[in-house]
């Protein structure tokens, strides 16, 4: 008993200093591993072009709303009684999307009609006649813009996806032992057709279609509860109907996005003090010291991280010429993969800069 008692010991203290040693190992490895680290993310505010190119002439526009359905022709002025009112409120919720997001940007100076028209066509999914071109001058003169952003037609949608096999699910569920908890999923849709009139030109220079989904989900023991759980059809439809008139803003103006990019920030020396620099937001100051860096330091590797790093300087510094220069001095000192694909992002800016140039020219 007294020899077992002491191999049992014996093994106790083994275990103790093995797990001692896995302790230090690990945290070795994870010292080391902190040691080694060499880049850091950065977000960087990026402008892109707009997706739809408008003649940089036109600076103001006139957002009406011609999707109201009802009786067919042009009339313009107010709602009647004859009008669904749900029809106009969404519609103009659509326009409230686009309103609020064109005046974040400096495009174009906004003017929302504060009048409807009815729609040229019986159909709320599909473009009528264009609006004649004295209307077209006339509301231009009564708000003072250049154009004329209309939307068109407008329609929206809401369904339970699939309620049948959601039942049948849970039933199945039930008989199996596994619990009734289900989920249901409801979609709302919105179609809208969108046109820009031109008065100086007396063309529409832009009609396209929009169409976006919104989904929302709702778990329950109950399908007739969890359907009634779901968010309510008005309010799904009024968020559906604003998140397309957004959607359709995004693409008609310039706007800044935040965009990842990567950094060499160096254990000591230039790289470390450039990094820190870039960190505290003066990257003239980085821009300077990676270069020096670059001029001084006799290794190739340190060099291609320096250089990256003023390429990466001059981007935020929105010089893209000198940018590109960089990089590819970066990939020609180490021929690191990064510095390929950064060559390959700072191209496609430099070709987006030269249709931004053209939207913002006054």
């Amino acid at each position: 008993m007294e020899n077992e008692k002491v191999k049992e010991s014996d093994i106790f203290v083994f275990k103790k200093n093995a797990m001692k040693q896995i302790l230090t190992i690990s945290l070795f490895s994870l010292l080391i591993f902190s040691s080694c680290k060499t880049t850091q993310g950065m977000r960087i505010e990026v402008q892109r072009p707009a997706t739809i190119s408008v003649n940089p002439k036109i600076k103001s526009l006139a957002l009406l709303n011609h999707s109201i359905p009802g009786k067919f022709g042009l009339i313009e002025g107010t709602l009647t009684l004859e009008t669904p009112k749900q029809d106009k409120e969404l519609s103009n919720e659509c326009i409230k999307g686009i309103d609020e997001l064109l005046r974040t940007s400096e495009r174009f100076q906004i003017k929302r009609c504060d009048s409807s028209m009815l729609a040229s066509k019986n159909t709320s999914v599909d473009f009528g006649g264009m609006m004649n071109w004295d209307q077209v001058d006339s509301i231009c003169k009564k708000y003072e813009t250049d154009a004329i952003l209309s939307l068109e037609f407008f329609d929206t949608d809401f369904s339970v996806i699939n309620p049948a096999a959601t039942a049948a699910t849970t039933v199945q569920n039930v008989l199996n032992g596994n619990g009734a908890e289900i989920e249901i999923t409801g979609k709302a849709t919105a179609r809208a057709g969108f046109r820009l009139y031109d008065p100086a030109t007396k063309t529409v220079i832009y009609e396209d279609r929009y169409k976006q989904d919104k989904t929302w989900r709702q778990r329950s023991t109950n399908p007739v509860e969890a359907i009634a759980r779901l968010i309510k059809r008005n309010e799904a439809l009024t968020q559906v109907s604003y998140f397309t008139g957004q959607s359709f803003a995004h693409d008609l103006v310039p706007l800044y996005f935040w965009e990842q990019r990567m950094m060499y920030i160096g254990k000591k020396g230039g790289m470390k003090i450039g990094s820190r620099q870039a960190l505290t937001r003066d990257w003239e100051g980085a821009l300077k010291t990676w270069k020096e860096e670059y001029e001084s330091n006799p290794k190739s590797k340190i060099r291609a991280r320096a250089a990256y790093n003023v390429a990466l300087a001059y981007e935020v510094l929105n010089d893209l010429q000198n940018a590109k220069a960089w990089v590819q001095k970066s990939y020609i000192e180490d021929g690191k993969s990064e510095a390929l694909e950064y060559s390959n992002i700072l191209e496609k800016r430099i070709r987006e800069f030269g249709i931004l140039e053209n939207q913002l020219t006054q």
